[in-house]
């Protein structure tokens, strides 16, 4: 129920819908962010940014969502890292003010080198480490894990061999 029209802020009128807005691609990217196994956090501050037509500091961003110094300073860097932000410094200003990227590319390939590259490769030992383990299991076990394990590794090779020609095809070398 609303308050008689005569008790309405005027301000708050006019930005309730920018601000629903705003705080609906801050939950779209926290849920996208969450997907890739990334924190809630970095999918919020790049919503935030993202739908931020001004840049903001770190501090706007603590204000904004509500989430701790720590917190936004680690998320604004994995979102340089992925290369979805820009940090500028104005002169005669010490405090970094960013701004989203608003293209679908430097954050795929930025996810793909900083992710998903790492993490094959260290699947790659884990994948080692468990063939080297069907030597010492019964004749019936050994069969079954080794079947097992050659589709996880055609899996992981197929994926080896995807991930470089995405990366290429996007540009990302």
């Amino acid at each position: 129920m609303q308050p008689p029209a005569e008790v309405i802020d005027k301000a708050s009128v006019s930005t309730a819908p920018a601000a629903q807005f705003t705080d609906g691609l801050v939950d779209v990217f926290s849920d996208l962010a969450d997907l890739f196994g990334n924190p809630r956090s970095v999918g919020a501050i790049y919503g935030l940014l993202f739908s931020s037509v001004e840049t903001l500091t770190m501090d706007d961003i603590v204000e904004r969502l509500d989430i701790s110094k720590g917190s936004a300073s680690q998320g604004l860097r994995t979102l340089e890292e992925f290369g979805a932000i820009e940090r500028q410094v104005q002169d005669g200003e010490r405090t970094a003010r960013y701004s989203a990227k608003h293209q679908l590319k430097p954050l795929i390939v930025g996810f793909v080198r900083q992710r998903l590259i790492p993490r094959l490769e260290a699947s790659s030992a884990r994948l080692e480490i468990l063939e080297a383990l069907l030597d010492d299991m019964p004749a019936a076990q050994a069969k079954e894990a080794a079947w097992r394990l050659e589709r996880v590794a055609q899996w992981h090779d197929k994926a080896r061999t995807f991930l470089p020609l995405a990366r290429k095809i996007l540009g990302g070398g």
